[in-house]
């Protein structure tokens, strides 16, 4: 079996937040130097990535942090699926899909204390979210992963959630509901 590893998808932006999340990987790598980081969606138009492979070079993460380039849907959703964790570091979201997609996977997040994730992560019942503090994320994620059992039931719950709130057969029956109460019409 392959080694342990923590996923997250996005292209190294300033919304993404990259050096912090070297600066985290650095820390949880401290504690826990068997846990990989993979950053998929590395894309064509990822303007920090220059730097920030400098950062991981730097820091002599060059063998913990594996940078995907652009692979297609379900590739990449097996990247999450096969992963300990999915982690979020955004400044800021819009209706993060990609986390929704973890959750689906039943994953545990972590999360940034930002709009979109605090809409999809329940802090302490399918993950965590927190402040953009390094030390808080690299304490938050260490613990998570001394602790399996917290991890799967964060999961289980992610997924519980999902289907609650989050499955498209039931938002298109929410968005029904907001037009017809809007139109005045049953």
């Amino acid at each position: 079996m392959g080694k342990q590893y923590i996923a997250t998808v996005g292209r190294p932006s300033y919304q993404k937040n990259p050096f912090f999340f070297v600066d985290v990987i650095r820390g949880v790598h401290e504690r826990h130097p068997d846990i990989l980081f993979y950053l998929l969606g590395v894309g064509f138009h990822s303007p920090d990535l220059d730097a920030m492979k400098l950062r991981i070079k730097s820091y002599g993460l060059e063998d913990v942090v594996v940078l995907k380039e652009w692979i297609d849907h379900d590739t990449t959703m097996k990247y999450v699926e096969n992963s300990v964790m999915y982690l979020t570091v955004s400044r800021y979201e819009g209706l993060p899909l990609a986390v929704i997609e973890a959750m689906a996977l039943g994953k545990c997040i972590v999360a940034s204390d930002v709009v979109g994730n605090i809409d999809c992560v329940r802090d302490g019942y399918n993950g965590r979210v927190l402040s953009l503090d390094v030390e808080v994320f690299v304490n938050v994620i260490s613990d998570l992963l001394d602790s399996p059992e917290q991890i799967e039931i964060y999961g289980k719950n992610s997924r519980k959630l999902y289907e609650e709130e989050f499955d498209i057969k039931k938002r298109i029956g929410m968005l029904e509901d907001i037009y017809y109460n809007v139109s005045g019409r049953y």
